[in-house]
């Protein structure tokens, strides 16, 4: 069975878990004082953590469509640790452009997912992805949505989404891959058909 499979399913579990007690999410979410102050867990478990139904089934769904095909190119070790590297990064932009903002709960596998797709982007460059029904290629699909983050992050387009944790996300996750590329590790380039619609 699928890495990418094992994570959706302790998604899940970890949010049925949410609904059953506030605590949950107050103790695994990630707060950056209490995180800096020796929590560090919560730069792990936060991932796990979701604000409601449709933020999981987002993440969940983006997260089968694309973890997949990045999984079977990777292996399950390297998936494994892009992943989680992804989602740390994100936090760790996210607590940057933060200090001294209004104490919040950083909760979310978005930063992760968002790496996910922009190793998705390196591996399967040539990959048509529809973005507003237009093919657009994978890899100039992956900086628009670089773009788009940057802008609705800058302009605060999105209140209460961590646009730059997203970001984070995609920018760890492509210094992993080119580092790895780099390190002759024969990531191979692809050709598989898919679609996705952003919208």
């Amino acid at each position: 069975m699928k890495l990418t499979f094992y994570l959706v399913v302790v998604n899940f579990v970890f949010f049925i878990l949410q609904s059953l007690s506030p605590l949950v999410t107050e103790t695994l979410g990630l707060v950056t004082p209490v995180a800096l102050s020796g929590a560090y867990w919560q730069f792990i478990t936060y991932m796990f953590m979701h604000a409601n139904p449709f933020h999981i089934f987002i993440n969940m769904f983006v997260l089968l469509i694309f973890g997949i095909a990045v999984e079977d190119s990777l292996g399950a070790r390297k998936y494994l640790f892009l992943y989680f590297v992804s989602g740390i990064g994100s936090a760790v932009l996210y607590m940057l452009l933060t200090i001294g903002a209004a104490e919040a709960i950083l909760i979310g596998a978005s930063g992760a997912v968002f790496g996910v797709v922009a190793a998705y982007g390196f591996l399967f460059p040539k990959n048509y992805i529809l973005v507003f029904f237009i093919p657009v290629p994978a890899m100039i699909a992956v900086i628009l949505l670089a773009l788009a983050e940057i802008l609705f992050g800058v302009f605060g387009l999105q209140a209460g989404v961590a646009n730059f944790g997203h970001l984070g996300g995609m920018i760890t996750a492509s210094a992993l891959m080119l580092i790895w590329r780099y390190q002759k590790k024969k990531i191979p380039v692809e050709d598989r058909t898919f679609e996705f619609i952003w919208e």
